[in-house]
């Protein structure tokens, strides 16, 4: 196997030896318009192809729909966190820490009264008012669910509505 610098110098001296040497050919002569015509019948000639043909009539069987981009944040995926696994006594003094205050919690309820005279625990109250905000952000959500269902549907979007205030 030769290595590539021999096999460039020798490709190089071919080429300056070629170069020394006289043209000797003749260049070919023009064809004549006979000989020119016969190649040309000879040889296949290009066809494109036909132009695809629209449908004569719709088919029944597909229905097409108007297009439409759809523009919508997706929303966070739940993770599982703290709060997913506590139990309910824990998740509520976790949501009294994160919520309320260092004095509500500590002197202000210090002493709770019994639930018989109508005492609620810090823990308690915070979980009334995490529900609370739950339930705000479910109707926020069945709310704008029935605004995008209102367009196609009014009846459906108003049972949608009256269904979701419904304890």
């Amino acid at each position: 196997m030769m290595k590539p610098v021999l096999a460039t110098l020798v490709l190089i001296a071919t080429v300056l030896v070629r170069a020394d040497e006289p043209a000797t050919a003749a260049p070919p002569a023009s064809l004549s318009a006979e000989v020119r015509q016969q190649l040309t019948t000879s040889l296949p000639g290009y066809t494109p192809p036909a132009p695809a043909k629209p449908p004569a009539a719709p088919n029944p069987d597909v229905l097409e729909l108007p297009k439409m981009t759809v523009k919508q944040q997706p929303r966070p995926r739940v993770r599982l966190g703290d709060s997913v696994i506590l139990g309910p006594k824990a998740f509520n003094e976790d949501l009294a820490k994160k919520n309320l205050s260092t004095l509500d919690r500590g002197v202000l309820n210090k002493f709770t009264l019994p639930s018989w005279l109508g005492g609620v625990s810090a823990a308690e109250r915070a979980r009334e008012d995490y529900n609370i905000a739950q339930k705000q952000q479910f109707l926020s959500d069945v709310f704008t669910i029935s605004k995008a269902v209102e367009q196609t549907d009014p009846a459906a979007a108003k049972s949608l509505r009256e269904a979701a205030g419904k304890p």
